[in-house]
């Protein structure tokens, strides 16, 4: 079953830009990766400090391999998004349908 994971963050007062591009890094590395369906992010039109970051995975096994890798390649390299937020994320994982994603065939 596929598995869509949901992210809901608030970066620093000015470490946003940095932010954004730790997160551009993280969605382009996830979607070239096996397993992973689609990721994308948007930032809140009411506040620019307030991000959600989604990523669909064709199970929960290729969750855990995409996030093993970028953690791997990416965090070490930067420090993690963590380094950026005001306080902990909010995630969660959902088990969603594929034909709810509308991808191409």
């Amino acid at each position: 079953m596929p598995i869509l994971e949901t992210v809901v963050c608030q970066t620093e007062k000015g470490k946003e830009a940095r932010f954004e591009r730790m997160v551009k890094s993280r969605v382009e590395l996830s979607k070239r990766q096996e397993g992973c369906l689609t990721s994308w992010y948007g930032i809140s039109n009411s506040d620019e400090f307030l991000f959600l970051i989604q990523a669909a995975y064709d199970s929960i096994e290729k969750f855990h391999e995409v996030k093993k890798l970028l953690e791997d390649t990416l965090d070490t390299k930067d420090g993690g998004l963590e380094s950026c937020l005001i306080g902990p994320p909010l995630v969660g994982l959902f088990e969603i349908s594929k034909d709810s994603l509308n991808l191409p065939k």
